[in-house]
C-alpha cells in the first residue's frame, strides 16, 4: 500500500488547539517573493500540541479517500503514516494507545444540563468559539474535584470525558474567563429565566416565582482588584473579600441570578441594585424573599415602584418601629390558642396596612398627596412560645454565669462585660464602707426579652399567613446554595489577578453551583418518592458521593469514537435517581468540534 501524498500543509495555533491548513503559493511581484494565500483548514492535531495524530476533516477525506486507510501523525515537522488493519480499522499502535476515561458522572451531568434551562441558555449566551462547551468542561472540573484551582485542570481533562475534548491549559482558561463579558452573563440570566417560565407553563404552574435572596463573602488573595475590599467578612476570614448576592428559585433550588459587590457594601444597599437589575432584565411575576438584613423601608418602596413582589423578614428589635407597634397591639391575641396554627405550630395574626410611598421620587423635592401612591401590605405576625422560652433560659444562664464570676471576683469576657453593662446596676447602700455590689435591672431584662420569639413577615403578594410562613421557610435553599458553593465546591477563595478574570471565574463558579443544586434537588426528590412508596431508599445522600461513584464508570475511546462498558446494579439505580438514561454500550462517533479562535502562532513545513 503506497503512502498518500499530501498537499502543502501548515500548522496554526489557536488558544486551545493546533489545526492543519492547506495553502497555495502566489508570486508577489512588488515584494519579489512567493506568499501563501487561500488557507483552508483540513484537520486537527488531537494531542493539543504541535505534534501528534491528525484527525482529518470529513470534507478533506472525501477529496482524498486514501487517507482513511492510514493513521497520520505529525512528528518533527513531518508527517508519518501507519496503515490500518482492515478487520479492526485500528493499527497495532492505536490498539495499544486506546484510552480509558472516567465518564459516568460527566455523562449524567450532560443529560441534566441539556434537560434544564441551563443548557440552552448557556449555548445561546456563549456561541463564539464554542465557549459554552469549554465553560461546561471547567464547570465539571469544579463539581467533580471540589476545588476551583484551575492549574489542576489539565490532569483532570487527560483522564475524563468532557464536553470539550481538546486541551485547555491554565493560560487558555484565563483567556476564556476574560472573554466572559457582562452582556453575555445577562443574556444567560434572561434565557435561563425564560426557560424556567416555559417549564412552569407546561406544568400548569400558575404560582409566581418565589426567589430567595441572600449574600455571602468570597475571600481573595489579591488586594489590588477594584471590588476586593476589606469589610465585614461573614466567614470571619482575615482576608479582603467581595460580597456575592444570589437569587434562588425556592421551588426548584435553581440559582437564577447573582451580582457581586465591593466587600464593604452593606446588605441593605445591595437589594436596590438587584431590583433595578430585575427591572432591566424584565423578569416578571416574581416575589423576592429576604432575611432581616435587607428589610428596610427603602427596599419595600423600591419593590413597589418596580412592581416586584416582596416577602421581607422585618427586624423586631428596632425601637419605635412600625413592627414593634404592631406586635404591641397584637400581643394579647398572640397568646390566644385560637390563633395558633396547627401546621406552622406558631400563633399568627395578619394586619392589613395601607402603605404610602412616593411613586417617582425626585431628589430635593418634597412629596405631596398628588405624588404619593398607596399599596396594600400584609404584615404577618407570628409568635413561637418555645423559641421565646429558649431565649429566656439562655439569657438567665448567662446572667447566672456573670453573678458567679462577680461572686468569685473573676474577670468577665467581652460578651459577658457587654451584657453586664446592659442589665446590671450598682446596688444602693447607706453604708459607704460596704463593698460595691450589683443588682439586676428587671425592667431592662423584660425589655430585652419583650420581642423574642416573634417574627414579622411583610408582603404585597401573599395575604395568607401560613403561605407566607412556608414561602419564607423555603429560603433555606439560598443558604444551601452558598454552602454548596463555598464548602462542597471549594470556592470560598478566588485565585485570580485581574478584574476581567474575576468576573468570568465568578460566573463559572455560579454555573457550577447551579448544576450542583439541580443534582441535589433531583436526589432529594427521588429519595422522598422512595419513602412515600415504601421502595428501597437511595443509599447515598450526598451529591458529591453519587457523582464520585458514577465517575468510576469508564469509557473506552478509540480512533472513530467511544463506547461505555456494561453498567449494572447500584450504578444503574443512581442514573435513575438523577432522572437520566443509562449510556448505551454501542459505539458512538466522537464529535469534531471546530474552534474558530484567532490564530496566535504558525509553524510551517
Amino acid at each position: 500500500m503506497s503512502t498518500p501524498k499530501l498537499p502543502p500543509l501548515i500548522i496554526k495555533k489557536s488558544p486551545s488547539a493546533f489545526y492543519v491548513y492547506t495553502y497555495k503559493n502566489k508570486w508577489n511581484s512588488e515584494k519579489a517573493r512567493s506568499e501563501r494565500v487561500e488557507f483552508k483548514k483540513v484537520g486537527t492535531v488531537v494531542s493539543g500540541q504541535k505534534e501528534g495524530r491528525i484527525r482529518w476533516d470529513e470534507k478533506f477525506l472525501e477529496e482524498r479517500p486514501e487517507l482513511r486507510n492510514f493513521i497520520c501523525e505529525r512528528k518533527a515537522k513531518g508527517y508519518v503514516f501507519e496503515p490500518l488493519e482492515k478487520e479492526t480499522g485500528l493499527s497495532l499502535k492505536q490498539v495499544l494507545s486506546i484510552k480509558q476515561l472516567h465518564a459516568g458522572a460527566t455523562w449524567a451531568l450532560d443529560q441534566i444540563v441539556s434537560s434544564t434551562p441551563i443548557g440552552p441558555a448557556l449555548k445561546k449566551a456563549f456561541p463564539q468559539k464554542r465557549d459554552y462547551l469549554k465553560i461546561l468542561s471547567i464547570v465539571y472540573f469544579i463539581i467533580l474535584n471540589e476545588n476551583n484551582n484551575i492549574s489542576r485542570y489539565p490532569n483532570f481533562a487527560e483522564t475524563t470525558r468532557l464536553p470539550w475534548p481538546g486541551a485547555l491549559h491554565a493560560s487558555t482558561i484565563g483567556r476564556i474567563f476574560r472573554r466572559i463579558k457582562s452582556q453575555q452573563i445577562e443574556n444567560y440570566f434572561t434565557e435561563v429565566q425564560k426557560g424556567l417560565l416555559e417549564l412552569k407553563i407546561k406544568a400548569n404552574d400558575t404560582d409566581k416565582l418565589t426567589l430567595a435572596l441572600d449574600s455571602t463573602s468570597i475571600s481573595s488573595y489579591s488586594e489590588k482588584l477594584p471590588n476586593v475590599i476589606r469589610g465585614r467578612n461573614k466567614d470571619e476570614d482575615n482576608l479582603p473579600q467581595i460580597n456575592l448576592l444570589m437569587l434562588v428559585d425556592s421551588k426548584t433550588g435553581l440559582p437564577l441570578f447573582y451580582r457581586h459587590y465591593d466587600g464593604n457594601v452593606p446588605d441593605a444597599q445591595t437589594v436596590r441594585r438587584v431590583i433595578a437589575d430585575n427591572s432591566r432584565l424584565k423578569l416578571t411575576d416574581v416575589v423576592l424573599v429576604s432575611d432581616k438584613g435587607y428589610s428596610s423601608n427603602k427596599n419595600i418602596n423600591d419593590c413597589l415602584r418596580n412592581d416586584v413582589g416582596l416577602l421581607f423578614n422585618m427586624k423586631c428589635g428596632v425601637k419605635g418601629s412600625l413592627t414593634q407597634e404592631l406586635i404591641d397591639e397584637e400581643m394579647g391575641n398572640l397568646r390566644d390558642l385560637n390563633k395558633r396554627d396547627w401546621y406552622t405550630e406558631a400563633f399568627q395574626v395578619t394586619k392589613k396596612i395601607e402603605w404610602s410611598y412616593e411613586r417617582q421620587p425626585v431628589p430635593g423635592k418634597r412629596s405631596s398627596k398628588n405624588t404619593r401612591e398607596v399599596a396594600t401590605l400584609y404584615w404577618h405576625i407570628y409568635f413561637d412560645k418555645q423559641i421565646a422560652e429558649k431565649v429566656s433560659q439562655g439569657l438567665f444562664e448567662r446572667i447566672g454565669k456573670i453573678q458567679e464570676k462577680l461572686h468569685k471576683k473573676e474577670s468577665l469576657d467581652e460578651n459577658e462585660q457587654s451584657l453586664f453593662e446592659e442589665i446590671f446596676e450598682k446596688a444602693e447602700s447607706s453604708d459607704e464602707d460596704a463593698p460595691v455590689s450589683y443588682i439586676i435591672n428587671n425592667k431592662k431584662v423584660d425589655e430585652k426579652l419583650r420581642y423574642k420569639g416573634y417574627r414579622v413577615l411583610v408582603s404585597n403578594e401573599i395575604s395568607d399567613a401560613r403561605k407566607a410562613w412556608c414561602a419564607y421557610q423555603e429560603r433555606w435553599k439560598v443558604e444551601d446554595t452558598f454552602k454548596t458553593l463555598k464548602s462542597r465546591l471549594g470556592c470560598s477563595r478566588n485565585r485570580v489577578s485581574d478584574n476581567e478574570s474575576l468576573n468570568g471565574k465568578i460566573f463559572v463558579q455560579f454555573l457550577a453551583t447551579s448544576i450542583a443544586m439541580v443534582v441535589r434537588a433531583r436526589l432529594k426528590k427521588y429519595s422522598e418518592e422512595c419513602r412515600k412508596s415504601d421502595g428501597p431508599a437511595l443509599i447515598y445522600d450526598s451529591d458529591g458521593t453519587v457523582l464520585g461513584t458514577l465517575n468510576n464508570i469508564m469509557q473506552t475511546k478509540f480512533q472513530a469514537g467511544y463506547y461505555f462498558g456494561e453498567i449494572a446494579g447500584k450504578r444503574r439505580k443512581l442514573f435513575e435517581a438523577l432522572g437520566v438514561r443509562v449510556p448505551d454500550s454501542e459505539p458512538e462517533r466522537e464529535m469534531d468540534y471546530e474552534d474558530e479562535a484567532d490564530e496566535y502562532d504558525d509553524d510551517e513545513l
